[in-house]
């Protein structure tokens, strides 16, 4: 090989990136990874296995290069714009608050929403799960966080299934079912004086028997404003709010609301509410985020009113974390490889530069981060399958369970779902943020790799569901609360079984250790040092568990390699169509 820094001058620089982009965008999601179809092979039922490799395969010839190709156009820097755009008026001054998205994204969500994802007649809880492993890996928010939150939705209203009221029952029929064609689902809980504080809650539901302007009557009615508001783009919202002149009004209840009255979307009459502004976010662009107030909205209710705040909690905010989790997992999976690869591609000084002994621990180090993060994921998502994707709402709904090995494992999978979004949402910004510098200038330009955009979304995954704080100290109180039945010695045992014992014995001191602690509210010496013990604990007991179920999945497939991928992607009879018409 001849060094450029050997050769003459030469105005004319002859120097192309297309062969990486040929391999970039030539790679088949599903197909060409190994390791996506080794996580496949380990999880699946025997039984299912087959047809749902055939879908996986089907599908991941439209996500990686159809659903892909869309993604990218409505994700540039310059159409994001179109992403956040409102009419509040129209020509003839009707109140119609229309929001405008880009072609792209309406395209993607409406055809990714046609695979009806949560029919039960089409998708089993397997397909269903690495369908959207798979979707996510196209880095798409503003057409994956409907997908999550219908996803909660779903499962809200499946639980009260036989006591919903019959407009509640046929909204669960437009999300699930597809009756009519399938709906979006979206969650409307966080207020201006914070998101986690739902308990602190003060929209109102009100039952009102007179007829409303709407021609409505004897129904509930919500009232007051509601300040983060994702997915606005939805059909149905559940929406929590503390009902009037009942006896448990000081508490939360849970609603399902339409976006439009029957007959009015296309009039384009919402259903007595405003959405007063969109928000203008670091990251998440696409997806419309807004303030709205509720000034007399129908509303049905969601199971017992007094439940309300469990039900969310417990059932739709944490699936929402199990897709935060999943989501970025998969994205991880994506973003490691095409900077593995590109530093394969890259040369520096006349090699790759992913021969340099500081590049190759980098690699190793992120390649081992994205895969033990998928393993997890789906190694958590089986417990989800393994209680048929039927979550416990609280503590004391837990604690009516009188199997105490079924009550452990639940609640096993309860701390699972909120520590695994913690570590994964802290560890995917890092990572994504060094496979950025594996491009050098390169990495930071948004029409060469989306990373920059990947990283600003990871930022917004952090926060969204419930920050660190606040989910590491649900998980302390949760400690304390089930501590006749289930101590920290036995959960860390149980959780990591497996594992090798001196690792166990060590992390159960300091775990137990913080457990025991009476309060993280205190503001005392000691307890700032739990906390701080309690921050770097919870890292290292999720990874030990990734580790633990990447080591099980025994994954000995090929490394990536750059050239190899050329050759075989240039073998093909024909290239493959990448792009959509635009």
């Amino acid at each position: 090989m001849v060094r450029m820094s050997d050769q003459e001058g030469n105005r004319d620089n002859p120097y192309s990136f297309d062969d990486y982009i040929f391999v970039k965008n030539n790679f088949n999601y599903y197909r060409d990874d190994e390791f996506f179809q080794a996580l496949v092979k380990k999880y699946l039922p025997f039984n299912e296995l087959e047809k749902i490799d055939l879908e996986l395969q089907e599908l991941s010839d439209i996500v990686s290069f159809r659903f892909k190709a869309l993604a990218d156009e409505a994700t540039r820097l310059e159409n994001r714009v179109k992403c956040t755009l409102i009419q509040h008026y129209d020509a003839y001054n009707h109140r119609i608050d229309k929001i405008k998205r880009c072609s792209e994204t309406e395209t993607l969500e409406r055809e990714i929403f046609d695979l009806g994802l949560f029919d039960p007649k089409r998708n089993s809880p397997w397909s269903r799960f690495v369908k959207m492993f798979l979707l996510y890996q196209i880095g798409e928010s503003g057409v994956m966080c409907p997908i999550a939150c219908t996803h909660g939705a779903v499962e809200l209203l499946q639980k009260y299934e036989n006591e919903l009221e019959p407009e509640a029952y046929n909204i669960l029929t437009y999300l699930r079912d597809g009756i009519g064609g399938y709906k979006l689902g979206s969650q409307f809980v966080s207020e201006i004086q914070g998101g986690s504080d739902v308990p602190a809650n003060l929209v109102e539901a009100v039952f009102e028997e007179e007829e409303g302007s709407d021609g409505v009557s004897n129904c509930w009615r919500l009232y007051g404003q509601k300040y983060f508001c994702s997915a606005m783009q939805s059909d149905y919202a559940v929406v929590t709010a503390k009902p009037k002149n009942v006896s448990s009004s000081t508490r939360v209840a849970a609603f399902v609301v339409p976006a439009w009255l029957p007959g009015n979307k296309e009039k384009e009459i919402r259903n007595s509410y405003t959405i007063d502004r969109l928000k203008q976010k670091l990251g998440t662009a696409e997806l419309p985020t807004a303030e709205i107030t509720y000034n007399g909205a129908v509303a049905y209710p969601v199971g017992p009113l007094e439940k309300g705040l469990a039900d969310i909690v417990g059932i739709v905010l944490s699936l929402s974390r199990l897709h935060v989790a999943l989501g970025m997992a998969a994205g991880l999976l994506k973003v490691t490889r095409e900077a593995i690869l590109y530093s394969q591609f890259r040369t520096a000084f006349g090699v790759p530069v992913s021969s340099f002994p500081l590049m190759i621990n980098q690699i190793n180090d992120i390649n081992h981060n994205a895969m033990r993060s998928a393993a997890g994921a789906f190694k958590v998502y089986s417990e989800y399958i393994h209680f048929n994707e039927e979550l416990i709402s609280g503590i004391r709904e837990l604690q009516k369970i009188e199997d105490l090995t079924e009550r452990k494992r639940r609640f096993r999978l309860r701390e699972l779902i909120m520590l695994q979004k913690i570590v994964v949402a802290d560890d995917a910004p890092a990572i994504i943020r060094k496979a950025i510098s594996f491009f050098g200038g390169h990495g930071i330009m948004e029409d060469f790799i989306d990373f920059p955009r990947l990283h600003r979304d990871s930022l917004i995954m952090e926060l969204w569901e419930g920050p660190r704080n606040v989910l590491l100290a649900q998980i302390h109180r949760d400690f304390q609360r089930v501590a006749e039945w289930y101590s920290a010695d036995d959960f860390i045992k149980d959780l990591l079984e497996g594992v090798d014992q001196k690792t166990i014995g060590n992390l159960t001191t300091e775990f137990s250790k913080i457990i025991s602690h009476d309060t993280l509210l205190r503001n005392d010496e000691e307890t700032l040092e739990i906390c701080r013990d309690w921050e770097r604990i919870s890292n290292n007991l999720f990874h030990i568990y990734q580790d633990q179920a990447l080591i099980e999945l025994n994954y000995k497939g090929k490394p990536l390699k750059f050239s190899r991928l050329l050759r075989k992607f240039k073998k093909k009879p024909e290239e493959k169509e990448i792009l959509v018409e635009l």
